[in-house]
């Protein structure tokens, strides 16, 4: 089966902490046997640019490449397009800022993600099937939530595993005895809430006074393991998620995690030991917190949720939907 693949956030040797959840579902789908042709809309680049005369190219090869299913990830503008060029030969996946909206911060900001929710739900109306990576994301798709399926982006287990935190940290240049509390900063994305992260790191402070902030923004997705595994717990303060990858990944490195209410956290979480939701207000979270790094152990969530969270298990869902579709479009085919 071939699939055409366009996103506007795709790993690269320039940047390789772009869009990395996707980069492991493209090679997920190849090792199932798919021919996978990733057509990446650089965005961060070009801005909305990228899309003006992107419908004609993504139709152009969509159809002179014969392929059998166009998977766009992300829905938006990018997903209206893909939705017009290949009607119900299309799936989108939904990752959260693109049907919640995000959270702006500007008048700007309001009417971007205004539009790009717009654009989304039009998309939904016209592609063949949809995926969202959490449950809490139907409800923004109101009656086209029949057609989705929830199906949330996977952790490549070969590559996130429990690693020896000083040996994580010496690889990094890390203190060996200090606390540290990582914080996936996503590029300074005010939706991840870094101000409510850093005040309750400061109430933290006072019982751990060699305690840090261990930041994670813009590094490679090879590095990335390394960071979880020689942090004592991730935080996770964000307004809005879909499903984030980095509690995942965690998980999977047996690493504690406290988070806030959002997105699909607190059902990947729940019943781990050493990890926690909290109320959204940093002294609550300060107290979670201290609470984890007093007691200094590691989770067990790997095994426990590998079912879930394995990007091999992941795929076979994802082709699932591809053989549904195809099945659908040969079936009005007659």
């Amino acid at each position: 089966m071939r699939i055409l693949t366009v996103c506007n956030a795709y790993p690269s040797a320039e940047k390789p902490w772009e869009g990395p959840a996707i980069g492991v579902q493209v090679q997920g789908l190849r090792k199932l046997g798919l021919d996978v042709h990733v057509l990446h809309l650089k965005r961060q680049a070009l801005g909305q640019r990228v899309y003006l005369g992107a419908y004609p190219k993504i139709r152009r090869l969509f159809l002179e490449g014969k392929f059998d299913i166009l998977h766009v990830q992300y829905g938006g503008v990018q997903g209206l397009l893909g939705s017009l060029a290949a009607g119900r030969r299309c799936v989108i996946t939904y990752r959260g800022t693109d049907l919640h909206g995000g959270f702006a911060q500007n008048h700007g900001e309001k009417i971007r993600y205004w539009t790009g929710v717009q654009c989304s739900r039009l998309a939904a109306a016209k592609c063949g099937a949809c995926i969202v990576v959490s449950k809490n994301l139907l409800s923004f798709l109101g009656s086209r939530a029949q057609k989705a399926s929830v199906i949330p982006s996977g952790v490549d287990y070969n590559r996130f595993f429990p690693m020896d935190k000083q040996e994580a940290r010496k690889k990094l240049g890390l203190c060996e005895d200090a606390r540290y509390i990582l914080f996936c900063d996503s590029g300074a994305d005010p939706v991840k809430r870094r101000d409510l992260a850093e005040r309750s790191f400061g109430l933290v402070r006072g019982f751990f006074p060699k305690a840090s902030l261990l930041l994670l923004t813009r590094v490679a997705f090879s590095e990335v393991p390394l960071y979880i595994n020689a942090a004592d717990v991730l935080l996770v303060t964000s307004q809005k998620e879909g499903s984030p990858n980095i509690v995942k990944e965690a998980v999977a490195c047996n690493v504690p995690v406290v988070a806030v209410e959002a997105g699909d956290i607190g059902a990947i979480i729940s019943g781990l030991s050493n990890c926690y939701m909290t109320p959204r207000e940093p002294g609550a979270i300060s107290r979670t917190l201290i609470k984890v790094l007093a007691a200094g152990r590691r989770s067990e969530g790997r095994e426990k949720m590998r079912y879930l969270l394995d990007n091999e298990n992941i795929c076979r869902r994802v082709l699932s939907v591809y053989n549904d579709m195809k099945l659908a479009h040969r079936t009005h085919s007659y």
